[in-house]
């Protein structure tokens, strides 16, 4: 692990790591060797468990493990609830992509409250080498054929993976020199779920009748990919930037003609800018993409994963909402203070406490999700917060600007297409409009300085 962190520079002395446990060999491993390790790195470790209120008694004493490990470690310990089932019937996922989804943002969340400089999970070489199946089973790209990454960013915190070159039987082997228990999911035994199957009959068989080292050569080549990867990436960037209007549109003209190969790493990294959920995305759906793009006139559109679409109209490509031309019912809401607010039209993801700091946006785009706001306390008082549509004649006082302003003339300034106006969220506040997401807050709730507490909300996509 050791070796990991130091060639993949995953890590920097001094850092405030929130690590995920679940209780299982993997995560226990990942924070007993964290520990072992923090005073010569000058680490501090906290430690987070999300409950997913799926297996009852079990996750229960999942949860208590944890606590117990945490305490004896001298670690701080944050534990939460999710209901994922709800979840994953609500946005008509699997249970176990509602699971990912919940345990990341729970995860994301916490970092940002305790101040962690990043959070670090427990994936190990049997789970990259899963992954790298799994994604040439559908028939993916290089790009997702390089596996899980050991840093990323997940909601806008770095996450790092230190165990991706450490097998489970290595993790085993660790745990029981130190005479370590850990807890078992009986879930992972499950042939009904595919990752299990290729972990418990696909990868065995493949290691008896194929190569018996099949995990670390799975794993060297996703590392292969992922390093050619990330230099053609780089020199994607460039290319790119010439290609996208100042709307965020893609410029048919520009692209059409390059190779294919560079069309399809232009138009993933289009659709990844734009938020589309490019690991969703099929073969054929990005074929069908390329075949819009390379037309030589007409329109027309393709489908996406996350209720979005491409559509092309005259020479350009346009990334929205898969019914933005048909504008959406009126919504309003009331938000919690504190704690977490879903909606399921629009799908959104409300977030608020209270701390220091100050979060805008900044004269962006009206709509543009995710956003951060900070309010002034004072000013909110005893007000409810509601979160609703637009409706003709709102007007906002917008921080850096005199007088008011209509949030219509806002939206046409912004070039925000009049059917999508109706599903771009405002925040109410006492009547007045405290914030557009996106594009800036009313300057009645700035916040004076960064030392004070404020109302902190985010607001995403679900």
């Amino acid at each position: 692990m050791q070796r990991t962190i130091a060639a993949q520079r995953l890590i920097a002395p001094g850092t405030h790591l929130l690590v995920a446990v679940s209780g299982g060999a993997d995560s226990t491993a990942l924070l007993l060797a964290l520990h072992e390790v923090a005073d010569p790195l000058r680490l501090r470790l906290g430690v987070a468990h999300l409950h997913h209120g799926l297996r009852g008694d079990e996750a229960d004493g999942d949860a208590a493990f944890v606590e117990e490990l945490a305490a004896r470690l001298g670690c701080r310990c944050v534990v939460g609830r999710a209901d994922v089932a709800r979840r994953a019937r609500a946005r008509g996922v699997s249970v176990e992509m509602a699971a990912r989804e919940a345990r990341y943002r729970f995860l994301a969340d916490h970092a940002r409250t305790l101040g962690a400089g990043a959070v670090a999970t427990a994936h190990q070489a049997g789970d990259q080498a899963e992954t790298v199946l799994l994604k040439l089973a559908r028939g993916s790209g290089p790009d997702a054929l390089a596996g899980i990454a050991p840093r990323t960013v997940v909601h806008g915190v770095p996450v790092v993976r230190p165990l991706l070159e450490v097998t489970r039987a290595q993790v085993e082997a660790f745990l029981r020199e130190r005479h370590a228990a850990w807890r078992e999911d009986a879930t992972n035994r499950e042939r009904t779920h595919l990752r299990n199957r290729v972990r418990h009959e696909i990868l065995p068989t493949l290691a008896q009748r194929l190569n018996p080292d099949i995990v670390r050569v799975l794993c060297r080549t996703a590392g292969v990919l992922r390093d050619e990867h990330a230099w053609l990436d780089g020199l994607l960037a460039e290319r790119l930037a010439a290609c996208v209007d100042e709307r965020g549109r893609l410029r048919v003209a520009d692209v059409r003609d390059a190779p294919v190969a560079a069309r399809r790493r232009v138009l993933r990294r289009w659709l990844r800018n734009g938020g589309a959920p490019v690991r969703l995305l099929t073969f054929d759906t990005g074929e069908a993409a390329d075949r819009l793009l390379c037309r030589r006139q007409g329109s027309g559109s393709v489908p996406l994963p996350g209720g979005l679409r491409v559509r092309r109209e005259y020479g350009v490509l346009v990334l929205e909402a898969a019914g933005a031309d048909r504008p959406g019912p009126a919504f309003r809401r009331r938000i919690a203070l504190r704690g977490e607010t879903l909606l399921s039209d629009p799908p959104l993801r409300v977030v608020t406490e209270v701390r220091p700091g100050i979060r805008r946006d900044a004269g962006g785009q009206p709509g543009r999700l995710p956003a951060a706001a900070s309010l002034r306390r004072d000013a909110v008082g005893r007000h409810h917060l509601v979160l609703r549509s637009w409706r003709p004649g709102d007007r906002i006082r917008p921080l850096g600007m005199q007088g008011s302003k209509k949030v219509q003339d806002i939206f046409v300034d912004g070039k925000v297409p009049a059917a999508r106006r109706a599903r771009i969220p405002l925040l109410e506040c006492g009547g007045r409009i405290a914030w557009i997401p996106g594009y800036r807050i009313a300057r009645d709730f700035a916040v004076p300085d960064a030392t004070t507490d404020a109302l902190q909300i985010r607001i995403e996509p679900l």
